[in-house]
């Protein structure tokens, strides 16, 4: 790949030549580029704000365009906008896109049809935006992490509905690496004239990568959202907004109001280390356009030796290694923290090791050593898995109709049956509610809550 505008990384550029030019700070922030302790002034050096010549990203013209042009050349969409965010600020910014979209042609308040799995940053953006949920359940899953979705279950969902969703929500791949048909499910979509977005917040690195494993974007999503810092080298808060070239020419239209939604659900304030990082990342990647390739095939190896020593992995995207330890998780993580091994996720049942290229030889070499030290030990070698059943909760209201209602918080037991969810506490990883505001708590919900350990719960007071 060529560089435009005559670099790879016209951010960081700017921000060297800033620095180098030793220009008097009478600007924010408050620590005029000088580490305020012992530290190494570096990062402070290169935290700016948006200064003549820095651009602005909700108004992007010049070198934070040039870099979003760089990255859109990259993932081969109509156009990728940066995030400064996470994915939170993405998610929300493509709901509303779906909004914008359907309020093109509809009067009534939209809908859109979801993977039950999804980031609780989805139902922030309903009670944000208003817009109805209608979730999608399957019952073939092992953990709240997962909703396996197929077309077939995508098409008779749909024949059920009164009226059609504007969009589709789906997350893949999920926390525990399960990877959605996103091809024939973004099908099923076109079919119905609704638009598909996708939270791939784990899975920017799928562009770089042979078949199977190809990115959302490639496989017929509208929308598609990527956390930079989980998978690609850059810090934590870069993110991606990409626009499908095959999106409708309707939802096309509506990428002159990407930033205007976007600043909605962001400072206005966006790091500048932030972005220069994603600025980084373009230039890493042009150079090494196999990295994920080559480094996919040292983890495949690493899985066939973790298997072999007796422990049950499941399936999962090449990055991930995901440990099936029934009643174990938090004492398998336990033991490799002690290892100073640090998982990505661990619950009851599943243990989720999330690895990338700048993981080195020595990474990989002892992660199987601990895993070999482990071996021993038979409970982490059981797999007599208990289906956790996933049928939904009655809805009652919409989660927007909850939002400011009076609450109260009580303990989770069998006295919680028949009261309504306003709020449920789960932390990220893997911040997927088991109950939702304004579903009905029933037996199974008990179970559910208490399998993940969440001892209270907020519903709507009594009066």
């Amino acid at each position: 790949m060529k560089p435009i505008h005559n670099t790879y990384t016209p951010v960081a550029d700017f921000i060297e030549e800033y620095i180098q030019s030793h220009t008097v700070r009478a600007h924010m922030p408050g620590h005029k580029g000088i580490a305020p302790t012992n530290h190494q002034d570096a990062i402070y050096a290169h935290d700016l704000t948006e200064i003549t010549g820095a651009d602005s990203l909700y108004e992007a013209e010049g070198i934070l365009l040039q870099s979003e042009e760089i990255t859109t050349l990259l993932f081969g969409s109509y156009h990728t906008y940066y995030s400064a965010g996470g994915s939170s600020q993405c998610i929300k910014t493509m709901c509303a896109l779906a909004c914008a979209y359907h309020y093109q042609n509809h009067t009534q308040r939209p809908l859109i049809l979801a993977g039950r799995n999804a980031h609780k940053t989805f139902i922030h953006a309903s009670q944000l935006l208003r817009f109805d949920i209608k979730w999608l359940e399957s019952n073939n899953d092992d953990s709240l992490c997962e909703c396996k979705i197929t077309p077939d279950s995508l098409e008779k969902a749909l024949s059920s509905l009164d009226a059609l969703p504007c969009a589709l929500y789906l997350t893949s791949p999920d926390y525990l690496g399960n990877i959605l048909d996103i091809k024939e499910l973004a099908t099923v979509c076109h079919k119905y004239h609704m638009i598909l977005l996708v939270d791939n917040a784990h899975g920017a690195y799928l562009k770089f990568m042979d078949e199977p494993f190809i990115h959302p974007i490639d496989d017929g999503a509208d929308l598609v959202c990527d956390s930079a810092h989980k998978t690609l080298p850059a810090l934590t808060g870069a993110a991606y907004l990409h626009i499908s070239k095959h999106a409708p020419a309707a939802l096309l239209k509506l990428s002159a109001t990407v930033r205007d939604y976007s600043v909605m659900f962001g400072s206005t304030s966006p790091s500048y280390l932030i972005m220069e990082s994603m600025d980084h990342v373009n230039e890493w990647l042009i150079k090494h356009p196999d990295a994920y390739k080559q480094f996919a095939i040292k983890i495949s190896k690493l899985k066939q030796n973790i298997k072999a020593l007796g422990f049950h992995l499941r399936e999962s995207e090449p990055f991930k290694i995901t440990l099936s330890v029934p009643n174990q998780g938090k004492s398998l993580m336990a033991d490799l923290t002690a290892h100073h091994i640090e998982c990505e996720y661990a619950d009851p049942d599943f243990v989720v090791l999330m690895l990338s290229p700048l993981n080195s030889d020595e990474d990989l070499s002892r992660i199987n050593h601990v895993f070999a030290s482990l071996s021993h030990k038979e409970k982490y070698l059981q797999n007599r898995m208990k289906r956790m059943k996933t049928s939904l909760p009655e809805v009652k209201y919409q989660p927007y109709e909850l939002l400011f209602a009076s609450e109260e918080e009580i303990d989770v037991d069998d006295k919680c049956i028949g009261r309504i969810c306003v709020r449920c506490h789960i932390g990220c990883p893997p911040a997927i509610l088991p109950i939702v505001p304004g579903e009905v708590i029933n037996a199974q919900t008990i179970t559910v809550l208490m399998k993940y350990d969440i001892k209270t719960i907020h519903v709507l007071k009594n009066l």
